[in-house]
Order: structure tokens, then sequence, then C-alpha cells
């Protein structure tokens, strides 16, 4: 990604001089500029997607390539949706939508009507951020729907080729749908989906989980969380030492804004069920630890849930003076 930013002003002068030749040549590198797949690296601000995607959208515009235009358009709406921006990100994957309409397939005859591979892969992305912008906006009922027809085009596509591996996977779709689920009190549900998407995740190879990998640790951590909501304790802790062991590595110093209120809500999920099983001792060390995570800078504002869960443990254990310094400092953060 670093080389093709860096040579970003040729194909920009290419396509003031020549927009139909010059503008795919642009919005191609753009493109890529937005969906960085090199595991291990810092991905770029989503104030700086969104400005290559803009400028992507615009430079297909100026063409006939229908298909780059309505790749552009969805990454548009996805940017949008890292940006916070859940109403317009909305209205971005509706504009999508209509403009990578059912296009001419020639593996078909030449057939008009036929979508071709391109549009079905963006239709599926497209679904999984509309989901996840339903969801954004506090309308996880309306999402739920949006996101198993999202999961079922993925299920329908081929092996994806390499430019489509940027746009979502069965994986991503699946933990959104998963997520989902739960928010809206289907937990049953919701643990098989989880399931379903960490059983994928465990039977691919590396060079796949490089395209995925910020969803297996999110995918393992709310899996515990959903197991300990639906009081199946027992078997949330049988996943809490790999869910523990995805948040950790590279990912947690690349992307720490999402590691760490993950790791922060698991050591927080884990100890409650250490002290729903009867093992007080490991539920304080798992407390102790959240509340560590959480006074880090990424992790503050889970810091009161992690003091919460201190204070009932020590509590459960008899420690009244720290369970009384741990209520002390939860009121101050709760007035503050």
């Amino acid at each position: 990604m670093g080389v093709v930013r860096i040579l970003l002003p040729l194909p920009r002068a290419a396509a003031r001089w020549a927009p139909e030749k010059g503008g795919p040549l642009l919005g191609a590198a753009l493109s890529y500029c937005v969906t960085p797949s090199w595991a291990g690296l810092p991905p770029p601000s989503p104030a700086r997607r969104l400005a290559w995607a803009e400028e992507a959208v615009a430079a297909y515009r100026a063409t006939s390539d229908t298909a780059g235009l309505s790749r552009a358009l969805a990454l548009r709406a996805h940017a949008l949706l890292l940006s916070g921006r859940f109403e317009e990100a909305c209205g971005a994957a509706d504009e999508a939508t209509v403009a990578q309409a059912p296009q001419v397939d020639t593996a078909v005859g030449g057939s008009v009507g036929v979508p071709s591979e391109v549009s079905a892969a963006v239709g599926a992305f497209l679904g999984d951020v509309r989901a996840q912008a339903l969801a954004g906006l506090g309308r996880a009922e309306d999402a739920v729907p949006v996101a198993r027809a999202s999961v079922a085009a993925y299920r329908r596509l081929p092996a994806p080729e390499r430019r489509d591996r940027a746009l979502g996977s069965l994986p991503g779709a699946l933990r959104t749908y998963g997520m989902l689920l739960a928010t809206t009190g289907r937990r049953e549900e919701s643990v098989a989906v989880y399931e379903e998407c960490a059983a994928l995740l465990a039977a691919m190879s590396l060079r796949e989980l490089a395209h995925v990998e910020r969803v297996r640790p999110q995918v393992l951590a709310e899996l515990v969380g959903v197991l300990r909501a639906s009081g199946r304790h027992e078997d949330a802790l049988g996943v809490g030492p790999e869910a523990r062991e995805a948040l950790r590595g590279p990912l947690a110093w690349t992307v720490p804004e999402t590691v760490l209120p993950l790791r922060v809500r698991l050591l927080v999920d884990l100890a409650r069920c250490h002290t729903a099983t009867g093992d007080p001792a490991e539920a304080r060390a798992c407390a102790q630890a959240a509340v560590a995570e959480a006074r880090k800078p990424h992790g503050t504002r889970e810091l009161t849930s992690a003091l919460d869960c201190l204070a009932d443990v020590l509590g459960e254990l008899g420690q009244t003076d720290k369970e009384s310094l741990a209520r002390r400092e939860l009121a101050e953060l709760r007035d503050a």
C-alpha cells in the first residue's frame, strides 16, 4: 500500500489528461489504498480512507467503468461506517446498491440482467455494511434480516478473486449477524452463529486468516460474552484461553483501540464466570487484570465495568477494605 500511495501522483496526472483511460487506473490505486490487505500493519485512519474513497468515486464517475464505480461506492459506504457516520453510510450503501444493479455477464452468453461475480461480491459486502450501520443507529431489529441476507450472499459466492478479498468475508458477515442476534436477545441463535464462525476461522490457513485477522479475536471474545449471558459459564471458560490468546500479538499494537476494550470485556466476562463456578481466586486475578488493562489509554471507557467487577469479586472474598477502595473510585468515575 505504501508504494501505491507514493505513486498516486502518476495516476492522478493520467486521470486529469485522459479521464477515460487514466480514471480507472487512479480509481483502482485509490481503492487499493482504502483496503490495505497486509497483516500486521496499522490501518489508515477512517478520515484518510474516506478521502481516498471519495476521490476514487470521483475518478470512476468520469469513466464508463461501472464495475469500478460500484466497488468505489461500496468502499465509500464502508469508510463512512468506520467514521461513525452511520446515517450517511446507509445512504451511501443505497447509492452503491443502485449503481451495482445487474450487469452484462459475458460468461453466460452476454445475457442482460444477470449479476456478475463482481456485483455479487459488492452486494454481499454492502449488506454487511448496511447491517452494521443500522446497528450503529440503534436499529438492531431492522439490521438482523439485512445481516442474514448478507451471510446468505457470501455463502453463494465462489472462492473470492484477489481483488474481492477486500470486500468483506463470510466470517465477517457471520460475526455481524451473531452480534446482532445477541443484541436483540436471541442468544442461543447467536451462540450457534458465533460457533460456526469460530470453526470456519479455525479451518483457515495462515494466508486466508491474514485477510480476516481482526474478526477472530472479536468472534471469540464476543462468544464468551454471549455464553456468559446465557448462563453457560463452563462453556465460556472453555473458550476463554483461545480468546485471550487471540487478543495478544501484533494485532494488540496495530489496532489497540479495537483490541484493548475487547480484552477488558473478555476479562470481566471470565471473572464473572469464575465467580459463578465457585473459583473466587481466579475471578480476582481476571478482574485485577481487567482493571489494569482498562487503565491504559485505549481501555479507559471500560474502566467502570472493570472496577465494578473487581469490587464484587473482592466482596465475595471478604476483602472489604479493598472492595471499599474500588467502589470509591468507581463512584468518582461515575460522578465525573
